[in-house]
């Protein structure tokens, strides 16, 4: 397959998407098209011994949404995703890599630090103790796009009076996600429409991620990622927790020791990529939610999707 007619400028960033973004038939054009796709897929249900095409293609959203399901299924696109990328651009014009929450297993493994399938068991294990750890200390997330973050910390403080509640991403100057107990999480919505945001939205994510009501999940998960055997990474990957380049092992494994309760700093990892002057980001999953934050805060970036760039393609 020949490049894309306008090609991509270099120097190139890919990025992974975490949960949320998932729905009923991802992945599935990629496969049908990309010998490539198609055989990491199927090796992704191999090594996960779990049902990951009829999940991923049809669902049903119910079970899709799961959270002990739709982790490894989204590293499992993600992984498909990167292969039909690297069989037609191949890899040397990439400059760094980043994901976003669970994203960052799939960078991770883009970057060569760990092995796809690594990549895949881990996320399986981080799916199954968030789901568990959901079980006995419910939570849930709130988005809040249109303030900023002083008045979104004042929601946060005025909300705490109901139950804990926790800044879980900052994804731009004005986008955010609040993490926390239910109680605490429906009162910061009322706060946020009051205050009049520009978008209020509870997530079809069913915890509270990315904050102490992951802390029995993320000592656990610690375990698992001590005994990882991560290598230095082959491409530079960008941490989401603190937005800083690492290039080692033991950065990596600093990092993802701390994933499960650090805030996500996505404004900190396009900074990053400004930085390095980044020209292209790829984004590596369904949708395009990182791609149209990089167009809003990214000055003269081009922004793709996988499907974008491959299946748009005339000569795709």
């Amino acid at each position: 397959m020949s490049l894309h007619p306008i090609g991509l400028n270099p120097p190139v960033a890919l990025l992974f998407p975490g949960q949320g973004v998932q729905r009923p038939g991802m992945g599935l054009e990629l496969t049908r098209r990309f010998p490539l796709a198609a055989k990491a897929l199927e090796r992704a249900e191999h090594v996960l011994e779990m049902p990951v095409k009829r999940l991923c293609f049809e669902g049903p959203p119910a079970e899709l949404l799961r959270t002990e399901n739709i982790q490894p299924c989204l590293v499992a696109v993600s992984y498909a995703a990167f292969e039909a990328y690297r069989g037609s651009f191949g890899i040397d014009r990439i400059a760094v890599v980043a994901g976003h929450s669970l994203g960052e297993l799939s960078a991770l493994a883009a970057s060569g630090s760990v092995t796809w399938e690594e990549a895949l068991l881990l996320a399986r294990e981080r799916g199954r103790l968030m789901a568990d750890a959901a079980s006995s200390t419910p939570g849930r997330m709130l988005a809040i796009v249109g303030l900023r973050q002083p008045q979104v910390e004042e929601i946060r403080q005025q909300a705490a009076r109901a139950g804990g509640i926790w800044l879980a991403n900052l994804n731009s100057p004005d986008q955010f996600i609040l993490s926390g107990e239910v109680a605490a999480i429906e009162v910061a919505e009322s706060l946020a429409n009051r205050a009049r945001a520009r978008r209020v939205v509870v997530l079809d994510i069913p915890l509270g991620a990315h904050s102490p009501l992951m802390a029995r999940a993320a000592a656990k998960l610690a375990e698992t990622v001590r005994a990882l055997p991560l290598k230095a990474p082959q491409i530079p990957l960008i941490a989401n927790g603190s937005g800083f380049v690492l290039h080692s092992a033991a950065s990596i494994r600093s990092e993802l020791v701390g994933h499960l309760l650090r805030p996500v700093l996505w404004a900190r990892t396009m900074a990053a990529m400004q930085r390095l002057r980044i020209a292209t980001v790829v984004e590596l999953g369904p949708g395009r939610v990182l791609a149209s934050l990089a167009a809003k805060h990214m000055a003269g970036v081009s922004t793709w999707n996988v499907d974008e760039l491959l299946l748009d393609s005339p000569d795709a």
